[in-house]
């Protein structure tokens, strides 16, 4: 639980009682590569901190899984839109790899947000950077070259290539796996 602390510790306003009020409300869950901490159709119900592994948020298109957001160690992971609303998620989120994850339910996230405002500033502040990763995924995907896409993950993200399948990268740079392959056999030429 030391890696949340430290989480929270970035939010302005942090005082060691506020770890000490979300403690009660924290589970710990392990999920081996292959499970899942959301389906697609399903309310989600929970947000989750990964202490240690990777998740893989992807939709269906066409029957085919698109991979739009790996979330990796130190992080919050969920489907925003389904935890506020309500309504069945339209993405699943997949563990990629064995994971640990600090859980919190949606029921004990508002009774956190009426006892303490520095809960409702976290809140908002994890929803704004969720925006802005969205935001910056799709200028990535609409300005940017196959190759291009490829040369930023080496350069940003590079442990990817180490952690994430193949097929996954790929979904993730929306292009075909085969079309990755000619990409990384070209870049390793030069």
């Amino acid at each position: 639980m030391e890696a949340f602390n430290k989480y929270l510790q970035n939010f302005p306003h942090y005082q060691a009682a506020v770890f000490e009020e979300v403690k009660p409300y924290i589970k710990t869950k392990q999920y081996a590569a292959g499970d899942y901490f959301l389906r697609e159709g399903k309310v989600c119900q929970h947000i989750g901190f990964i202490e240690k592994g990777l998740f893989r948020l992807y939709y269906l298109n066409d029957g085919k899984e698109v991979t739009n957001c790996f979330c990796k160690e130190n992080t919050i992971t969920c489907s925003y839109r389904s935890l506020i609303t309500q309504q069945p998620s339209d993405v699943a989120i997949q563990a990629v790899e064995d994971t640990r994850l600090l859980t919190i339910s949606n029921d004990a996230l508002q009774e956190l947000y009426k006892k303490n405002l520095f809960w409702q500033q976290v809140g908002r502040l994890a929803g704004e950077a969720e925006y802005i990763t969205i935001d910056c995924h799709n200028r990535f995907l609409n300005d940017l070259s196959a190759t291009e896409r490829y040369k930023q993950v080496l350069e940003k993200e590079a442990d990817l290539l180490q952690r994430v399948p193949l097929n996954y990268l790929a979904s993730y740079l929306q292009i075909t796996p085969e079309t990755l392959s000619r990409i990384r056999k070209k870049i390793a030429r030069t």
